[in-house]
This record gives structure tokens, C-alpha cells and sequence, in this order.
């Protein structure tokens, strides 16, 4: 007996999964990261002349957007002479003067411009209102961050400024009323603490952060349903401005944009020059006009010991008068005589002394 066949059994083969590379790319070897990274669906660049052009993702691009929203950026300005700081010495001072809550990181982005990230809004405000930091040396002074940053083009036109609201009515006093009205002229950072507490009620203060190159209200309508009433602004202090090159710092007419300053450098041949010996002409005078008589002159003086007559009348009018001249002769007369005069005066005393004793 012929046993039967056994039925035949489909088999069902499993296609083999793809064998996975693991060789890992240059860029992932230097940045330690393993994950695969795909080029798929990537815009196409476009020819701009002697440029090209690329469309990023706009969904992308919101995401960086929001994860910089909380950001500010600084700038540390350092006088003539100052050692520059590296970032690690700049994070160390900044630890001990700003007190946040969260973490905080810090980065260069060249030029002495520094971008700083916060964890949160609070610590982002807090760090804010202290606005200018002094680092001694150097100082650091913060600004808010805006989108497309260009260090080369960068003019800073904003600054921290208290303001008071004057004769404000107590029951607008609330803080995000504050904060509403304030708005009006800057973004408002921090309420003082005694407006906060209620202290002085002459005056709402407020420190908000002013772009100084629009215009500067001294006013705010503030309204409400069915109502509206004009508030007074006083600003506490104001930075100099310049309205020249959109730069706060300096007023217009110290701008060296619009009045640059002269250069004084001295080239290598003029140094060179100053370095030799000058011979140095001896002046002879020479008189502006005649002078026959000689006045004002030492000359004058020598014909008159040489017994020489000199006219000494400047005109040459009259006739000169002669020096006197007198010999040996006549002086030793004159001497002699002195003497007998001398002598016959001291016997003519004595004689009148004799006299009144005899007569006593």
C-alpha cells in the first residue's frame, strides 16, 4: 500500500529588513550626535545675479521666534585701556548682581555684544529694570531684543526711564492699570514700591523703557466706558539724545558723525624734520628811521668822555654846547685853597673859645 503524500504547506518567507548603515558623518562625529539627520524636502535655491537665494520655513522660524521672546541683549563698553573681559569672567561678576529665581545663560556674539537667556519673563523684567550694570571696569547696557539683529548697523535708541503720573485717582491705582497707562509712552518694567504700598499719593511712579526717537508725550488720555480724562506725565531724568545718528549718549551738538574730529597724526618726514639741528640767524638791528643826535643810543655817551662837542639838539637848531674842560692846575689850586679855608676856620674857633674863658 502506497502511503499518501502529504499536503504542501505554503511557506511564507518574511522580506529581510534593510541593513542600517552604522557609519556615522563627519558633522555627527564632531557634535557628538547620532541621530539621522534627512536633506529631504529642502527648498530650492534661486539664482539672484551674482547672489542666491533660499525660502526658509516660516513655522520653523516662528519656533526660534518664541524661543527668543524672553531674551535681551547687552553691550559692554569698556574705556581706553581697559583689559577685555572673556565671557566666563562677565558671567561671574553678573552672578552676584542679578538675583533671579531661574537659570540665566549668556552668549557672545561679537563686537561687545552679549545675548542673554532667561527661564522665565519675571527674571527676564527683573534683570531689565536694572538696566545699565558697572562691572568696574566696564559697563554693561542691557536693551530689549528685536528681530534681525545687526551688530554693524545697531544704534541703541532705548533707555530706562522713571516717570510719575500726576494726580492719578486711587482707584486706578490697581498694578495692571498701572502697567496699562504706562504703556502708553515705553514698556513699563517695574512699579516703585512705595506707589505699590500706597505710601505717597501725590504721584504714580513707574520706571518704563522709552524709544527715545519717537516723539516724547507729556500727556495720556486715558479712557474708559463713557469716560476719559487727560493725565500729566513728568519724566524724572532723560538721557542725551542725538537726533543725528539715532544714538543715545550724546547730544547733537557733540555728534562726531556730523562733526568729525580733525586728525592730528604727524608723517614720518615731518618727525624726521623736527629731529634736526636748526641754525639759528643772529638778528642785526637796523633803525626804521635817522637818527643824527643819537638818542636812545650807548653811543651817545662816547664823544662826551672823548671831549668831543655833540650837538644835542635833535633838530640842529641852536649851536652845540661845548663839555667844560678842566686842566691839572686849576684843580690843584682849588684843592689848596680848600685846605687854608679849612685850617683859618679852626683857628678862628679856637680863638673865640679862649676868649670866653678869659672873660669868665
Amino acid at each position: 500500500m502506497v502511503p499518501a503524500p502529504t499536503p504542501s504547506v505554503a511557506r511564507v518567507i518574511t522580506p529581510q529588513a534593510p541593513l542600517v548603515s552604522s557609519a556615522v558623518s563627519f558633522a555627527q562625529a564632531l557634535t557628538g550626535s547620532t541621530l539621522a539627520v534627512t536633506n529631504d524636502d529642502m527648498p530650492k535655491p534661486m539664482s539672484r545675479g551674482e547672489t542666491v537665494g533660499i525660502k526658509i520655513t516660516r513655522d520653523f522660524y516662528e519656533r526660534g521666534m518664541n524661543y527668543c521672546k524672553i531674551n535681551l541683549r547687552g553691550r559692554l563698553v569698556l574705556n581706553k585701556g581697559d583689559k577685555p573681559y572673556s565671557t566666563k569672567e562677565i558671567e561671574t561678576k553678573l552672578q552676584k548682581l542679578w538675583k533671579t529665581g531661574g537659570a540665566w545663560s549668556m552668549l557672545s556674539l561679537g563686537r561687545g555684544f552679549y545675548e542673554f537667556f532667561f527661564a522665565n519673563e519675571t527674571d527676564m523684567r527683573t534683570v531689565w529694570a536694572a538696566s545699565t550694570m558697572n562691572l568696574r571696569p566696564g559697563v554693561l547696557r542691557l536693551f530689549e531684543w528685536s528681530k534681525d539683529f545687526n551688530m554693524h548697523t545697531q544704534r541703541n535708541t532705548h533707555a530706562q526711564v522713571w516717570i510719575r503720573l500726576l494726580k492719578l485717582p486711587q482707584e486706578y491705582w490697581m498694578e495692571r492699570t498701572l502697567r496699562e497707562i504706562a504703556s502708553a509712552v515705553g514698556t513699563p518694567l517695574l512699579i516703585d514700591k512705595v506707589t505699590t504700598k500706597r505710601l505717597f499719593g501725590h504721584y504714580a511712579r513707574i520706571l518704563v523703557d522709552m524709544d527715545l526717537s519717537h516723539k516724547l508725550f507729556h500727556e495720556i488720555v486715558v479712557e474708559r466706558e463713557m469716560f476719559a480724562f487727560t493725565l500729566a506725565v513728568a519724566y524724572e531724568w532723560m538721557p542725551y539724545f542725538c537726533t543725528h545718528c539715532q544714538s543715545v549718549g550724546h547730544d547733537v551738538s557733540a555728534c562726531r558723525r556730523l562733526y568729525p574730529r580733525k586728525e592730528t597724526t604727524t608723517s614720518k618726514e615731518q618727525i624726521a624734520q623736527g629731529k634736526k639741528q636748526v641754525p639759528v640767524q643772529k638778528v642785526t638791528w637796523v633803525p626804521t628811521k635817522e637818527n643824527p643826535s643819537r638818542i636812545g643810543s650807548s653811543t651817545t655817551f662816547g664823544p662826551i668822555a672823548a671831549n668831543i662837542k655833540v650837538p644835542i639838539n635833535v633838530d640842529d637848531v641852536t649851536e652845540a654846547i661845548p663839555a667844560p674842560v678842566l686842566d691839572n692846575t686849576t684843580m690843584e689850586k682849588e684843592i689848596a685853597t680848600a685846605f687854608v679855608d679849612k685850617a683859618t676856620e679852626s683857628e678862628t674857633l679856637e680863638m673865640e673859645i679862649e676868649t670866653e674863658h678869659m672873660n669868665l
